[in-house]
């Protein structure tokens, strides 16, 4: 699992590092070598683990609508890559879902993985503080854009001197967002955001005010990122964390005070971001907006079982043939690609773990249940703006704890209940 962890989120650094332009091809292959093995635990998780019926059966009516929909679309014009990579990126929540529900078997587990995602989260903030400034370490000593011309298969979306996605710079005067060592600025504030929240959610005692100190370290993170919807996930959960977390041993009001404070620093710190996004001055706002409305337009026209599998999505967008809806928020790429149905068994999932989860802190005062419960209620905000839910690096983390979090719940539940029926 640790291995797994470290492979996806410093996967892209190295395996770019390694391939060095094309000097070692082979490296590419590394890619396939994660995503095989993620898919055999998976794999594994459904034929020998246990799982909650309303989970399941959510999670297997959404994987056959997947598979109904790749079988329709084998038909069609589009190239056989492109399907093949739209159809793991529609199965990345439930993947990933389920290796962290096999994976972690009991709290030393998850444990482990709590902290080997603080470690990993605040080495990348401190990497980002450096790499921000140092746009040639990209370029000549990783030679990043070959990697991900030749790798990853980047089309479009290169922004033209450098060679470097679009993403690694916030506006058209080219003003560095950090990346980090998960090489990837959007990935990078969703993964901050996630780490802050554990470790303000996990310290405890007079470990406390350093888990405050830290979080506050990441949440600067995130705002080198210049990610708008990190923010927007980090301020959400962070705030709600605070409001309803019982362990607090302050009034109820006080919890609010400090939730509003915490928002309003926020607020003040992405005063510019806000200002932009609000009055659609930057590059990419307009774009977000007028691809959200596509989408919603579009919608009634959508067949039973979508337009096909790698008709829609970034991976579409990269192979020149995204012609429906407007191209972004995962729920609506899910929508197109394979229907409504499948968006609404993705949501009925979503929501049935929001619901497991936020029963576990009210009955156990979970503080990790309370903590991812707040972190799903973030990335909501991201179905229709982004694809970050269909990210590996963006959420493959957020998943892995979910997962994980729910199996060990489920098992502190089974134990109550035998102890009330021993009792009986």
């Amino acid at each position: 699992m640790l291995a797994l962890v470290l492979w996806i989120h410093l996967g892209d650094l190295l395996t770019a590092w390694v391939y060095y332009g094309g000097a070692v091809p082979e490296v590419a292959y590394a890619r396939l070598f994660r995503d095989m093995s993620v898919l055999l635990a998976a794999c594994a998780c459904l034929a020998t683990t246990r799982m909650a019926t309303s989970i399941l059966l959510s999670l297997l009516i959404y994987g056959a609508l997947v598979l109904l929909s790749l079988g329709t679309s084998a038909t069609a014009a589009t190239s056989p890559g492109i399907v093949l990579g739209s159809f793991g990126t529609l199965l990345i929540p439930l993947l990933f879902f389920l290796v962290g529900y096999y994976c972690i078997r009991d709290y030393a587990d998850l444990r482990a993985l709590v902290g080997c995602i603080v470690i990993i989260a605040c080495l990348s903030a401190i990497f980002g503080v450096w790499d921000i400034d140092h746009t040639d370490f990209w370029i000549q000593t990783v030679r990043f854009p070959a990697y991900m011309t030749d790798v990853k298969g980047m089309v479009f979306g290169a922004e033209p001197d450098t060679g470097l996605p679009w993403n690694f710079f916030s506006d058209l005067e080219k003003t560095r967002r950090a990346a980090g060592l998960l090489a990837a600025p959007l990935a990078q504030g969703m993964f901050l955001a996630v780490a802050g929240l554990l470790v303000l959610a996990t310290s405890r005692g007079g470990l406390r005010l350093l888990g405050v100190l830290i979080c506050v370290g990441l949440c600067v993170g995130v705002w080198m990122t210049a990610t708008r919807g990190a923010m927007l996930v980090g301020t959400i959960a962070v705030a709600g964390y605070l409001m309803t977390d019982g362990t607090l041993r302050v009034h109820k009001s006080i919890r609010i005070a400090l939730a509003i404070l915490a928002v309003l620093v926020i607020i003040v710190a992405t005063q510019d971001i806000l200002e932009a996004t609000a009055y659609q001055t930057d590059g990419s706002s307009p774009g977000h907006w007028a691809a959200f409305w596509r989408n919603i337009e579009g919608l009634p026209q959508i067949p039973l079982l979508g337009y096909g599998v790698g008709m829609q999505g970034p991976i579409a967008a990269q192979g020149v043939i995204l012609t429906i809806g407007g191209g972004e928020g995962a729920i609506f790429s899910v929508a197109y690609q394979i229907g409504i149905p499948a968006a609404v068994a993705l949501l009925s999932f979503y929501m049935i773990c929001l619901i497991r989860l936020w029963r576990a802190h009210r009955d156990y005062r979970s503080s990790f249940a309370l903590a991812t419960f707040w972190l799903m209620v973030g990335f909501a905000t991201t179905l229709v703006t982004s694809d970050h839910l269909l990210a590996v690096s963006g959420s493959a983390s957020l998943w892995l704890l979910t997962g994980g979090g729910l199996r060990l719940l489920s098992r502190a539940q089974g134990k109550e209940h035998h102890l009330l029926e021993a009792h009986a």
